[in-house]
């Protein structure tokens, strides 16, 4: 299988890492930084590079990944795509998906297949210097097939992702995805964000736990990437904004009430929450590990 990596930073680079030895892969890549073109193929994970997508031989893959930032993706689509043979299927590791299926509807009918992806892991920092060939052991991999996806392009991802470690494959539509990775992931970053603008973050060196470490660790983020995700999602992530208002205002006037019982009702309420979904997850019962 020809596979054709658009894009190696840390998503792109740790793919082509761990499918260096997926049997019978040829894998390229399209990347405008020297540099790193002359370490992938230094390191063997590529077979070839080029700096743009005009000058790569897009017609003759059988697979093509794009691992760039939403904007870069839409671009991408909208000048290269239909260079696609038939059959070849196009995939994504983008973090948003609505924005791109209205890019790929605006070419139907079209001959290749498009089946979005978006593996659940990654860093705080990015580029292929950072890449890592297990950074997907483990992780959940979210399948979004556009319409009529044949069964064979799902049986391909799956083995791909089976095969650089991921835990499972999640099969979902676009709207699915950007709300509930606006729930799990993109509000995360808001909160992390949001403590780092606390006044008392500077003074607080040498009182900071894991429960801090955790809670802020997704602060250090790409500004300009998550700008973008940010935007792509602005609607639902401000309605799960105002929801986690509305339930901090809850324990704000717990705690300024005079009724500590009811403090100690809400957080029963709270914790029992995230203990059935624990249990959902199988997460209170020993286990394998993932991989």
């Amino acid at each position: 299988m020809k596979l054709m990596i658009i894009g190696l930073g840390l998503i792109g680079g740790s793919m082509a890492m761990a499918l260096r030895n997926y049997p019978e892969l040829e894998c390229t890549a399209v990347t405008r930084n020297e540099v790193t073109r002359a370490e992938a193929l230094q390191q063997g994970i590529i077979k070839a590079a080029w700096p743009t997508p005009e000058e790569a031989p897009i017609e003759s893959q059988d697979m093509l990944m794009l691992c760039l930032p939403p904007d870069a993706c839409i671009t991408f689509i909208e000048k290269h795509a239909r260079r696609m043979r038939a059959g070849a299927i196009l995939t994504d590791v983008c973090g948003v998906k609505q924005p791109l299926k209205a890019a790929i509807d605006t070419q139907k009918p079209h001959n290749y297949i498009y089946l979005g992806g978006h593996p659940m892991a990654g860093k705080e920092r990015g580029s292929f210097a950072n890449a890592n060939p297990d950074l997907y052991r483990g992780c959940h991999y979210i399948l979004v097939p556009d319409d009529d996806v044949p069964e064979s392009a799902i049986k391909t991802m799956r083995q791909l992702v089976h095969f650089i470690g991921g835990a499972d494959t999640i099969i979902t539509t676009p709207k699915e995805h950007d709300e509930r990775i606006g729930y799990t992931s993109q509000l995360m970053h808001i909160m992390a964000l949001a403590l780092c603008d606390q006044k008392l973050l500077f003074n607080s060196y040498g009182f900071e736990g894991g429960s801090f470490r955790g809670a802020t660790r997704v602060a250090a983020l790409d500004p300009e990437l998550w700008n973008e995700l940010f935007w792509a999602n602005r609607e639902t992530l401000a309605d799960l904004i105002q929801d986690l208002r509305n339930s901090l205002t809850v324990y704000e006037d717990l705690l300024r009430g005079k009724d500590r019982d009811a403090l100690l009702s809400q957080l029963r309420v709270s914790s029992d929450r995230k203990k059935e979904f624990d249990a959902l997850r199988g997460l209170d019962k020993p286990r394998a590990p993932l991989y």
